[in-house]
């Protein structure tokens, strides 16, 4: 039995941007509430916002996935995926309030 590449590496979350497309650095802010996760590894993937399921994705052929979810709530998010091999290096940011509003 083969195993492809993106079956045998652990995830890993390579970019967070807001809905906008603005970059979410990690460890920074953001007052998008719409959010477009975008990673590597894996086959089927399960996202967590630290102990909360956010739902799950499949790579594509490449070993690449996006996750895009609306409705963040304010405060710390600490975003994890799981697959079979393995758990990706946390990704962390804070919604904010939009201060224009």
């Amino acid at each position: 039995m083969s195993t492809s590449q993106s079956n045998a590496i652990a995830p890993a979350i390579v970019s967070v941007k807001g809905g906008s497309g603005v970059e979410i650095a990690n460890g920074g802010t953001t007052n998008e509430t719409s959010v477009i996760i975008v990673g590597e590894g894996g086959k089927h993937i399960e996202l967590r916002d630290g102990i909360r399921g956010l739902g799950a994705v499949s790579a594509d052929s490449t070993g690449r996935w996006t996750f895009s979810k609306t409705g963040w709530t304010l405060g710390l998010h600490t975003i994890i995926a799981d697959a079979a091999s393995g758990t990706s290096l946390p990704w962390t940011f804070t919604v904010v309030p939009n201060k224009s509003a």
